[in-house]
């Protein structure tokens, strides 16, 4: 009978540490969405026109992982949690276009901000379009409340 309650005690006791901590893993996650009007290069990713979801993990080591997931195309990018930014507070995408070509440049979400580098991913573009001067566009990203 003494091992019964024991074992009782330990079982609400672990079930008391799961609910706190899947709590705790809830609010170190961002969601949202936004729509891309032209197909976009995200990294080495062309991300097609439409709408899609994200949702960014945070977790507790150096890379937090973001999940784009759309009606065609899907990715996994790891982020580094240096990106933490205590100053933003808009949600935003950052796209380079140069001609036809666009590739995302920088994520913005409430307290976290990731540049991407775009090296190499319009460098086809300005091959095909040396007079055309690239330009910088602002895509909205809805964060959804937790």
């Amino acid at each position: 009978m003494r091992y019964l309650s024991k074992a009782l005690v330990v079982a609400i006791g672990l079930l008391a540490i799961g609910g706190i901590s899947s709590s705790v893993r809830a609010n170190d996650m961002l969601v949202g969405s936004f729509t891309l009007n032209h197909p976009t290069q995200w990294n080495k990713t062309m991300l097609p026109a439409g709408t899609y979801k994200f949702k960014l993990i945070r977790t507790q080591t150096d890379a937090n992982m973001l999940v784009v997931t759309g009606e065609k195309q899907s990715m996994d990018l790891y982020v580094f949690a240096q990106s933490a930014c205590e100053t933003c507070r808009n949600a935003g995408l950052t796209i380079e276009v140069q001609g036809d070509h666009r590739a995302v440049t920088a994520l913005r979400l409430p307290g976290f901000h990731v540049d991407f580098s775009v090296r190499g991913s319009l460098v086809d573009a300005k091959a095909e379009s040396d007079h055309v001067t690239p330009y910088s566009e602002q895509i909205d990203v809805r964060v959804n409340p937790n």
